[in-house]
């Protein structure tokens, strides 16, 4: 099975908590924030933790309280005895061998992630992609303009009608001042289901509206919509590849990923000596792999 980076993410998050409890121990040389007893929090320790924390005051305060709480809570399982049992050292050791394993995969699977994947693998991928991409529900890909007046809404709409392409409406109205002012949001050739096209006065117009049709203004209490409708795909029919693209995306990038891992621990299995013995159910005997 191909480890994640949640996996090793949780795998991180166990070990600082284990870490914050003696990382700064016996450092009471050096300027501090917070101590318990003779374990120390240093200045250089929570600089070092700012780029993901911000520069921010309460939550520098938290993270100071966290270490306090922890370091307490460590000292007083070491006090009982519980800091250097078998199961918790064979746990550490577990939990060090994954994160060992995480960094190697980070360096040798997941860092070649940011090479692009070409276009003839996505388009490849499409249209062998059969009932796997297939809609669970209707997708319209449309473009809208919203605007403050009803007057300058007419205008823009008035302009596709005569003929315009969108864009060229939508810098005519750019390129006034006024009007710029009341135009208030633009979506451009973008997809949307019901679940996520608001307000829902929208929806409603886009299913009635043919392909390149541009709507009448619709008053909303958001201000005036005109809406036109680039396509539209019903539940069940295969989407436009714009709609998946990224998707499409990543499933090559995770089969690229499962080749090269498989290909690294095959590499590894031939450096090395491998053997596995399974005791039999009605015997002593063992099976042996190499």
């Amino acid at each position: 099975m191909l480890p994640t980076t949640k996996n090793v993410s949780t795998l991180s998050a166990l070990l600082l908590v284990v870490g914050m409890a003696g990382c700064s121990r016996d450092r009471q040389q050096k300027p501090y924030v917070a101590r318990v007893d003779q374990s120390f929090l240093t200045e250089e320790e929570l600089a070092a933790v700012h780029d993901s924390l911000g520069d921010v005051r309460a939550q520098t305060r938290d993270y100071i309280n966290e270490w306090i709480d922890t370091e307490l809570l460590y000292q007083e399982a070491v006090r009982q005895g519980l800091a250097e049992t078998e199961s918790l050292r064979r746990q550490l050791e577990i939990t060090r061998k994954r994160l060992a394993v995480g960094a190697l995969l980070d360096r040798n699977l997941y860092t070649e992630d940011t090479a692009d994947v070409s276009e003839d693998a996505i388009q490849a991928l499409y249209n062998a992609g059969g009932d796997a991409f297939r809609l669970r529900e209707d997708v319209v890909n449309i473009s809208f303009a919203l605007f403050g007046e009803r007057d300058v809404a007419n205008a823009f709409r008035s302009s596709l009608v005569r003929g315009n392409e969108w864009s060229d409406a939508l810098r005519q109205i750019q390129t006034d001042s006024l009007m710029r002012s009341l135009l208030l949001q633009v979506a451009d050739k973008q997809y949307f289901t019901q679940s996520n096209l608001y307000p829902r006065e929208l929806w409603k117009l886009a299913r009635t509206l043919g392909k390149g049709e541009v709507s009448f203004v619709v008053k909303t209490d958001n201000g005036y919509y005109v809406l036109t409708v680039h396509g539209m795909r019903r539940q069940g029919e295969m989407p436009d590849l714009e709609y998946i693209r990224m998707e499409i995306r990543d499933r090559i990038l995770i089969e690229q990923r499962r080749a090269r891992y498989e290909k690294l621990v095959k590499d590894l299995r031939a450096k090395h000596t491998v053997e596995v013995r399974i005791p039999l159910a009605d015997t002593t005997a063992a099976v042996t792999e190499q």
